[in-house]
């Protein structure tokens, strides 16, 4: 199928995003959604685009793990297929959304790539903490925007989190893991208040929906379902065989007492917050440590 005439006719902008949380299902939610014909999403998870822009500490690893992930998808196929089988169209997509530069322009042209007849979006977990005009940005491009956010007992989330940082660097040491747990992106990640209200400033209630992640874990047909749903597509039970298999999970391990502590004296507002937003499961997840 050939590229419609002018560069400006070939942009498009997603149908929905999922912005996290981090560690609350998001890389479950992107493989599901992949299996339905309707949907379409870029080839890699986590474009990292409005965080780019308008987180800028995260400018130091974005541009390198699109890079390392768009690498890796072009070494599969290269390996997965003859060369007489080569996609050039998709190799080219993914060498654009690897190198960059990131624009509007450059964003616009990875969802051009979705057909008319679907619904496209991605996720980036890290797009739940865009400050006002990162998510006022959102909006410009995609004034009609459907938000999905997962969410994640607070304490486990972070647990998960920090437990995912530390491995990376080799730290074991309880003290250098509670160091973790104290700092303040740990809070602010962990702030759904906050991160609800901030998105519900510019995205009305009836295209924001919230899942949970005890509801993946013991439902997620149910869950599926309900986001097929909210995007506007038609459920089938047969595209989500799958759909109990976990995704990145790590092998249990307890929650040091030193670390423990720390998060919940920290999380203590956001539980009581939360309470109150979510009734039934804010206050079950309350109950464990309070």
């Amino acid at each position: 199928m050939g590229e419609p005439d002018g560069a400006a006719a070939a942009l498009r902008y997603p149908d929905f995003l999922c912005v996290g949380a981090q560690k609350a299902g998001t890389t479950w939610l992107d493989k599901n959604l992949r299996r339905h014909p309707g949907l379409w999403l870029p080839p890699m998870k986590e474009l990292q685009y409005f965080s780019h822009l308008h987180l800028p500490a995260t400018r130091k690893w974005t541009t390198r793990q699109r890079r390392e992930r768009g690498s890796q998808l072009l070494r599969r196929h290269f390996e997965k297929n003859d060369s007489e089988d080569w996609d050039f169209g998709y190799i080219a997509r993914v060498a654009d959304i690897a190198g960059g530069p990131v624009s509007d322009d450059w964003y616009g042209r990875i969802f051009s790539a979705a057909g008319p007849e679907r619904i496209c979006g991605e996720v980036t977990p890290d797009y739940a903490t865009l400050p006002d005009e990162g998510i006022r940005h959102v909006t410009a491009l995609s004034p009609q925007i459907r938000i999905i956010l997962s969410l994640r007992d607070p304490i486990e989330r972070s647990w998960s989190h920090i437990r995912m940082l530390t491995q990376a660097q080799g730290v074991t040491e309880v003290s250098k893991l509670a160091q973790f747990a104290a700092n303040a992106d740990q809070y602010k990640r962990a702030d759904y208040p906050t991160i609800v209200a901030g998105w519900r400033k510019f995205v009305p209630e009836d295209r924001f929906l919230t899942i949970f992640m005890d509801d993946i874990a013991a439902e997620p047909r149910r869950v599926l379902e309900e986001v097929c749903g909210f995007l506007g597509v038609p459920y089938r039970d047969k595209l989500f065989a799958r759909a109990a298999n976990a995704v990145h999970a790590g092998k249990a391990q307890e929650i040091p007492p030193a670390v423990l502590d720390i998060l919940k004296y920290s999380f203590r507002p956001i539980y009581e917050k939360l309470a109150a937003l979510y009734p039934d499961i804010g206050a079950r997840w309350a109950a464990r440590y309070y």
